[in-house]
């Protein structure tokens, strides 16, 4: 009887030992589980607080667009001023509104931060380097005739 009683103690402390090694397994899960959680949900409000940021700055940048043409010197008049909006903002001609000679501007409007996508460098490149031409397109009622002056 005495050796049925020690096999039963010596089950009940095996049995013990793998029931604390089980909870023990299953509480660093649950941890894992909520470190997880915790962890996502600030990834979730730092993606939400980058697209508020973002988007303000490109509402701001559409406000400075719309403002810009009353503010600035690149040219004499608003009248002056053909918006594009892609990929650039604006194209100005400056002393269009009086006798004087025109100047051309390629005119793209920024704020904050915000630097030139790549077209928009391509174009300022193409602007510095002089690579610019006057293309006249007739139309008559047969043909399209193209002149390119340069």
């Amino acid at each position: 009887m005495a050796k049925l009683e020690m096999e039963s103690i010596l089950i009940l402390i095996v049995s013990f030992f793998i029931i604390v090694i089980l909870l023990r397994e299953l509480f660093r899960k649950y941890m894992e589980i909520n470190r997880l959680k915790l962890e996502h949900e600030g990834q979730i409000k730092a993606a939400r607080k980058d697209s508020n940021d973002r988007q303000r700055s490109t509402i701001k940048g559409q406000i400075s667009e719309t403002i810009a043409p009353w503010s600035m010197d690149a040219v004499d008049s608003v009248k002056e001023l053909n918006f594009l909006g892609n990929p650039i903002d604006f194209v100005g001609f400056k002393g269009l509104d009086g006798d004087d000679e025109v100047e051309i501007k390629f005119i793209e409007v920024k704020s904050g931060k915000s630097k030139l996508n790549k077209n928009q460098r391509r174009v300022r490149d193409a602007v510095n380097a002089k690579r610019i031409e006057w293309v006249e397109v007739r139309i008559n009622e047969i043909q399209i005739e193209e002149k390119t002056l340069s």
